[in-house]
C-alpha cells in the first residue's frame, strides 16, 4: 500500500493486499451446505450471479430447517463425492453465522462433482467453523456484517 502524498489517498499497489483483508462480507445459505461449506467439506457453492468478492466470506446459515430427509441426501451426495471418512457435522444450525472460508475465484460454470446447475461458482478453501454459531438475521447476496456481530466473529476465530 502506497500513500501518494499530493492527494493524501492510499493505492493498492499488491493485488493481494485485499485478499488479507477480512471486510466482514458475508453469505445467506441454505442448511445442510452452510454447514458443509464451513467444515470443508464442500469446496464450491453455486449461485445466479457474478461476484468479484475475493477473500475471506463469512458464511450464515438462513432461517430454514432442512428436513432429515434432505440432509441425508446432501450428506450421501458427499460420501460419494469425498469418501466414506467425511465426518459431518452433528447439528446444522439455522440463522446463524457460522463460519467462514477463503473464495479463491468465481468462475463460470464448470464441470465438477459438486454443483452442475449454477451459472457461476464460488471456489473455495480454508474453511474455518466457528467454535459456537452466532445467531443472527442473513440477508440476500452477499452482504456486510454488522460492527459487532464482526467484531464477536473475529474474537471467535483468533
Amino acid at each position: 500500500v502506497v500513500s501518494t502524498q499530493s492527494t493524501g489517498a492510499i493505492r493498492n499497489q499488491d493485488k493481494d493486499f485485499k485478499l488479507l483483508r477480512d471486510e466482514g462480507m458475508c453469505l445467506t445459505m441454505h442448511q445442510p451446505w452452510a454447514s458443509l461449506l464451513v467444515a470443508g467439506i464442500k469446496k464450491i457453492e453455486g449461485r445466479s450471479w457474478y461476484s468479484s468478492h475475493r477473500g475471506r466470506l463469512w458464511i450464515h446459515a438462513a432461517a430454514k430447517q432442512p428436513t432429515t430427509a434432505e440432509i441425508r441426501a446432501v450428506e450421501d451426495q458427499y460420501l460419494d463425492i469425498r469418501g466414506n471418512d467425511v465426518i459431518f457435522p452433528e447439528f446444522y444450525p439455522t440463522s446463524a453465522i457460522l463460519g467462514c472460508v477463503f473464495v479463491e475465484d468465481v468462475l463460470p460454470k464448470f464441470e465438477n462433482e459438486e454443483e452442475n446447475s449454477s451459472e457461476f461458482l464460488f471456489v473455495c478453501k480454508d474453511a474455518m467453523a466457528l467454535p459456537v454459531s452466532i445467531k443472527s438475521k442473513g440477508q440476500h447476496k452477499i452482504w456486510k456484517l454488522g460492527k459487532q456481530e464482526h467484531a464477536t466473529v473475529l474474537d471467535q476465530l483468533f
